[in-house]
């Protein structure tokens, strides 16, 4: 499955999508929509350093944990 190609891209680090593409050999666009999608889900978020958007797999707080299946 694609996106878990793209989710495991992520495990050992931040990265860019050009990084992303790199390792999973997949396209750009679909990288995003995977990322995108993620995001959505609450499983990624991403921040901008140097001028460059990273991606990194979003670390969840007790209170998140605690709430998750209220």
């Amino acid at each position: 499955m694609k996106n878990v190609k793209v989710f495991k891209a992520l495990e050992d680090g931040p990265k860019t999508i050009e990084e992303i593409v790199e390792i999973t050999k997949l396209p750009a666009m679909e990288v995003r929509r995977y990322l995108l999608r993620f995001v959505e889900q609450g499983k990624v978020e991403s921040y901008q350093k140097e001028g460059k958007l990273f991606w990194k797999i979003k670390e969840t707080s007790e209170a998140e944990e605690e709430f998750k299946y209220v």
